[in-house]
């Protein structure tokens, strides 16, 4: 049996575009493959409209919106969706065959702390209907124990399961972490998924099949666990270290299919690829229409 792999810790790509939009960026190479189906995030801080309507194809594009948010994320798309993000939300997007959108803080004091993450959709999915998956900040449970505070965003974890996992097109485990310092956390990370724990604030340790692997501040790492579905799931620990510390895991099945990304796009093959971009400039990807 092959072992679980585990990357180096990766800090997050400064990115910074004008005066209304910093993030950290990781990007599934950067892993050497360890966080697949995840191919790429974004942790951002945005306070004006920053980015124009655009595309996607052949992947999700979700978003989560920090709870210490000061104002909503406003979602406008191609299927007629119009709708604030609100802190402590969650809108996945499944842009399928291709799809039109932008999200932008609005309200007084915008200011919007989020992760933008993109999930691969496999081969059999790449041409999906476009939809939508949206859940408010109540729908989402909590774990609670002493110094530890674990919001089940996606997925299960401790007893705690998302129902609204199962509209979703591949299972996938988002967790949003808040741990005081000596607290930790365990979760089971089953067989063929692979795992990108980021570190959004303070520091931690990570165990994880014999290994305890220190993680900074604004770094992340991947883990990649081989075998069958059937297999029992590999204990995974989030330990505090010296303060408070705040993390996100996202964690779904391993595709192991090829990737051929351009932009917003992501196809298995150079043809496909062809394909949807030709697609979206006939205008099949609809058109997006703001509100009046």
């Amino acid at each position: 049996m092959r072992e679980t792999v585990i990357s180096d810790e990766v800090p997050g790509h400064p990115m910074r575009i004008g005066d209304s939009f910093t993030a950290l960026h990781w990007s599934e190479d950067f892993f050497a493959g360890a966080v697949d189906p995840v191919v790429m995030v974004d942790h951002f801080h945005m306070t004006a409209a920053t980015f124009p309507p655009h595309p996607h194809a052949g992947i999700s594009a979700v978003t989560y919106v920090f709870e210490d948010s000061a104002s909503p994320h406003v979602n406008y798309d191609s299927l007629g969706n119009h709708q604030p993000i609100h802190p402590g939300a969650l809108h996945w997007f499944v842009a399928g065959r291709g799809a039109v959108h932008t999200e932008q803080p609005e309200g007084p004091g915008a200011h919007v702390h989020a992760l933008q993450i993109f999930v691969n959709l496999p081969a059999s999915k790449k041409h999906l209907t476009p939809c939508a998956v949206h859940l408010e900040p109540a729908e989402i449970p909590e774990y609670t124990a002493p110094g530890v505070r674990v919001r089940v965003v996606l997925g299960q974890s401790q007893g705690l399961a998302q129902p609204a996992t199962a509209r979703l097109p591949e299972p996938f485990t988002l967790l949003d972490g808040f741990l005081e310092a000596g607290a930790a956390f365990g979760h089971s990370l089953p067989a063929a998924w692979s795992a990108m724990v980021c570190l959004v604030s303070g520091r931690v340790d990570v165990e994880v099949a014999g290994r305890r692997v220190p993680l900074s501040e604004g770094h992340a790492i991947g883990i990649t666990r081989p075998g069958q579905a059937t297999e029992a799931g590999l204990p995974l620990r989030v330990l505090a270290q010296g303060g408070p510390a705040h993390w996100v895991l996202l964690s779904g099945p391993a595709l192991r299919e090829p990737l051929v990304k351009q932009g917003p796009f992501v196809m298995n093959t150079l043809e496909q690829m062809r394909e949807s971009i030709a697609s979206y400039q006939q205008g099949l990807f609809g058109q997006l229409r703001w509100p009046g």
